[in-house]
């Protein structure tokens, strides 16, 4: 039987012909024909000649032969489901009971989903669209800092590859020079007041240009591409993001403590006059002041200091 994780390695470090790979793999050179039919159905471009076959260039999908190899991480992503259209891969990891750290990845997704039941567009090998099953078993009072937590780890990431302006939304959107960059849905399974069950979903805007949004949020929404006008590796993306998820999700579970003051640095509009919405309409106004240590929003009003834990903000126009 032919590993075909091992077999792209090999044929991305040098030409090997039929006859050498049917020896390596101890099968026939029909069965060496197809496996490499197969990888060029998947996307790979190989060159053939009487010398062998040898890989130029993988394909531009995330698929688990080009992830699984090159993940540095201790468990997420060690169980790694790829699909090339899902409903959402939030929907898809409540499917069933994924082992803790679980990785599913859609090139695209049909009914993905932000907070609130917000459509959340998933253009075709653009962007990265992910969830991940974690199995914390800590204390529900610790909940409202994963949202920050994950959105701040993705933060990091995002601004070792680009320039421009990069903020942090409370309480779950990621804004690139004024516009939406990144969202999460944080979905939680409760059980005798512990958190036993996270569904971390992630959606990035990478190589979109303008022309695939639709209108009504050309003008709130941008990608890496737009913003700094080249092709990004998503790949190297997300192998980045998953690693620093991991480091910070595991540093949070042994200490218990995550650095506020850090995040609060960077959010969208601090001391500025914002409000809070519901169903779109605005219940609370103030000047954002930052974070308290439960990772709720802290607004300072007309009637005194605020605390916010849910809602939707804005920015106030005067």
């Amino acid at each position: 039987m032919i590993d075909e994780i091992k077999l792209i390695q090999l044929l991305k470090e040098k030409k090997i012909s039929g006859e050498q790979l049917a020896q390596i793999y101890k099968v026939s050179r029909v069965a060496v024909w197809k496996k490499i039919k197969k990888l060029k159905d998947l996307g790979y471009k190989i060159e053939s000649d009487r010398h062998g076959y040898r890989i130029i260039q993988p394909p531009d999908k995330l698929l688990p032969q080009e992830i699984i190899p090159n993940l540095k991480t201790k468990f997420i992503g060690k169980n790694y489901l790829y699909f090339k259209e899902i409903d959402s891969t939030n929907i898809q990891a409540k499917r069933e009971n994924y082992e803790d750290g679980t990785v599913i990845f859609a090139e695209s997704q049909t009914a993905g989903k932000g907070r609130k039941n917000r459509k959340w567009q998933s253009h075709k090998g653009l962007g990265l669209y992910f969830s991940i099953v974690l199995k914390p078993e800590i204390e529900v009072n610790y909940l409202s800092h994963f949202s920050l937590l994950f959105n701040y780890s993705v933060f990091k990431v995002l601004k070792n590859y680009i320039n421009g302006e990069i903020k942090i939304k409370w309480p779950n959107d990621i804004y690139l020079n004024g516009k939406k960059i990144a969202g999460f849905l944080i979905e939680s399974s409760i059980e005798n007041n512990s958190i036993s069950k996270l569904i971390v979903g992630v959606g990035i805007n990478v190589n979109q240009s303008i022309k695939d949004f639709e209108e009504d949020i050309k003008e709130v929404a941008t990608s890496l591409k737009i913003e700094d006008g080249k092709t990004f590796s998503r790949k190297e993306i997300f192998l980045d993001i998953l690693q620093q998820i991991e480091k910070d999700y595991l540093k949070f579970m042994k200490e218990k403590y995550l650095d506020i003051k850090k995040i609060e640095e960077n959010l969208l509009w601090l001391n500025q006059d914002v409000m809070i919405l519901e169903d779109g309409k605005p219940i609370l106004s103030g000047k954002l002041i930052g974070l308290n240590e439960d990772g709720s929003l802290m607004l300072k009003t007309d009637k005194g200091l605020k605390f916010v834990y849910v809602g939707d903000l804005s920015i106030r126009n005067k």
